[in-house]
């Protein structure tokens, strides 16, 4: 749907680069005005940066800035007067602010500016969408510009746990929202496929493994008997030294032992093949420990030769941090094996030589603070970075009713097991609400996992999540089977619809109408915002309330049977919010189903 053909041929559009040059424009509006107010004056004052939010009564306007009372502050003065003041310079650009989609501004205590968008400027946005579809909120804020996220990154050997969830779900989320706004990204699992543990595993299979049993159910076999070898070290402390054997052989290149390594790591990545394809996850590389392992004597050399490196105790390789507040960093033990710490500042040098990434994203757990933080330090002291920003999107714990989860115990709740739960779930539901609806198994599988994805990402990720089965596979309240409820009744009016005529003039907006039309213009402000705060739960939370304003301009007033012109518009802005619910929830990852 044109612009025209709504019947509007608006001056202020709400194309999201349109959007953010109107900010840009007013922002540079509100600036002469205070330069014109000083000049009048004659007096000298910092003028303070100019900033726009969106108030939460619309009574209050679309825009507000609080300028005046920043410089009412740092003058001493009445910041009221001062806003008035300005609203008079400003209402001799009235023309251009008018081009710019705003209809009037307004001075109020204690010394806000509120301003207020056109009639015009909010029935852009659903030709701007129609137009657009999927595409609607894109920006192109990152062209040119590469990022590397590192998720997931799961063990091999054993299967992947419901606590990989927060992680590997974050991660795709950050990275689908990068994309989104114009950024080449680069994905790279750093699988855990190093280590003494691999020595465990491989001496617990030349004892007590049985290759035929293993070959049905490689990954739950192997798990098994990893949790038979710490049975039997607590026993036997000796077999610790047996598994360090056994590594050592791994990495002196041994031939049974990189054999069965390989076929462990190859069986692992089936597997994850499978589940990271049911949650629709994907990655570029899958570069884990054993990738770098063989990179980390560069490294060494480096930090050796730049004067980095000291010999600690029994000739082990350390780096002092104790003057950056983050201890000492053993680089390397003294029998010359390497660590994690070792292979991820392996990493460090081979993504920004390789990838060269303005950032470089670490989706990892809070309690690896002090890890991450030693890796960044030294990899700017060696000069690794070559310009990249290293951060670390930090998340909260998933905590569980039987505690922590150990594989040497074998407490985990497996990731699959939770997927086919959520999915059971649905089906059940769907099966008692709409037994006649088509492809139940396919949605059930849509509803199910999206209600998992949607519990992890809608929280804020700096708080912990309690994992209650009740709690993550919930299909009411805040929950991705309500918002997709409602995206599947927006669409059953669509179809419903007998009318093709989009043409359609409207002299007056109701409330519910508004509420809808001012959130949707700014989708990708909160998309924007998303990104640079790596929170994928500000788009949660925004298609949230747009579901609820959905719903309650729905149960409000008519759509199929309103009259005329009526009739044309909401439909037209059903079909927008519809799109804009699916572009949100396409950027979480969350499928939507068409009927439900």
């Amino acid at each position: 749907m044109s612009l025209k053909s709504c019947g509007f041929d608006p001056l202020g559009g709400s194309n999201p680069q349109e959007v953010k040059t109107m900010y840009d424009e007013l922002k540079k509006l509100i600036k002469d005005a205070v330069k014109s107010q000083q000049d009048d004056c004659g007096c000298s004052f910092d003028i303070p940066e100019v900033e726009l939010e969106h108030p939460k009564d619309a009574r209050f306007g679309d825009l507000s800035t609080n300028i005046a009372m920043k410089i009412g502050k740092q003058q001493g003065k009445n910041p009221f007067t001062i806003a008035e003041n300005l609203v008079g310079k400003m209402d001799s650009g009235q023309a251009r602010m008018t081009q710019l989609g705003i209809k009037k501004v307004e001075a109020v205590k204690p010394g806000f500016i509120n301003f207020y968008l056109s009639k015009d400027f909010f029935l852009s946005v659903i030709g701007d969408i129609a137009k657009q579809k999927e595409e609607y909120g894109k920006t192109d804020s990152g062209k040119n510009q590469t990022i590397v996220l590192d998720y997931s990154h799961p063990n091999i050997a054993k299967p992947i746990g419901v606590h990989h969830l927060i992680t590997t779900l974050l991660g795709e989320s950050i990275k689908r929202i990068y994309q989104f706004t114009g950024y080449k990204t680069i994905t790279d699992n750093f699988l855990g496929d190093w280590g003494t543990q691999f020595g465990k595993t491989i001496y617990a299979y030349k004892n007590w493994g049985d290759r035929q049993e293993i070959e049905t159910d490689p990954i739950n076999e192997l798990l098994k008997l990893y949790v038979r070898f710490h049975e039997e070290a607590e026993k036997d402390p000796d077999l610790e030294e047996r598994a360090r054997e056994e590594f050592r052989k791994l990495e002196e290149g041994d031939k049974e032992n990189t054999e069965l390594w390989n076929w462990m790591r190859d069986e692992s990545l089936e597997e994850l093949a499978e589940v990271y394809k049911r949650l629709d996850v994907s990655f570029d590389y899958y570069n884990g420990e054993a990738f770098y392992n063989d990179k980390t004597g560069e490294v060494i050399s480096i930090l050796d030769k730049k004067g980095i490196l000291e010999t600690g105790k029994e000739g082990a390789k350390i780096v002092d941090l104790e003057q950056d507040d983050l201890r000492t960093a053993l680089i390397q033990k003294g029998d010359g094996a390497t660590l994690y710490l070792t292979r991820d500042l392996a990493a460090i040098k081979y993504r920004t030589e390789n990838f060269k990434p303005v950032k470089i994203l670490y989706v990892v757990e809070n309690a690896q603070g002090l890890h991450l933080a030693q890796a960044f330090k030294i990899a700017e002291k060696a000069g690794f970075q070559n310009g990249a920003e290293l951060v670390h999107v930090k998340f909260g714990s998933m905590r569980f009713p039987e505690g922590k989860m150990s594989t040497r115990k074998g407490k985990v709740v497996f990731l699959w097991d939770v997927l086919e739960k959520a999915k059971d779930k649905a089906g059940k539901i769907i099966e008692e609400k709409n037994p006649e609806l088509a492809d139940k198994e396919k949605v059930a599988e849509m509803v199910g996992i999206g209600a998992v994805k949607y519990a992890i990402l809608s929280h804020n990720r700096l708080t912990d999540i309690a994992f209650t089965w009740d709690k993550m596979l919930s299909l009411d309240g805040n929950s991705a089977p309500y918002i997709m409820y409602t995206y599947a009744r927006a669409k059953s009016i669509l179809r419903k619809s007998e009318t093709k005529n989009t043409k359609f003039r409207i002299q007056k907006l109701e409330t519910e109408e508004e509420d809808i039309l001012r959130r949707l213009y700014q989708f990708s402000e909160v998309v924007e915002k998303a990104g640079a705060e790596y929170q994928p739960n500000n788009i949660a939370t925004f298609i949230y309330e747009l579901a609820q304003d959905f719903n309650t301009f729905y149960n409000k007033l008519p759509v199929l049977k309103a009259d005329g012109d009526a009739k044309g518009f909401r439909l037209a802005l059903v079909a927008a919010a519809a799109q804009v619910i699916k572009n949100g929830m396409q950027l979480l990852g969350i499928d939507m189903p068409e009927k439900m």
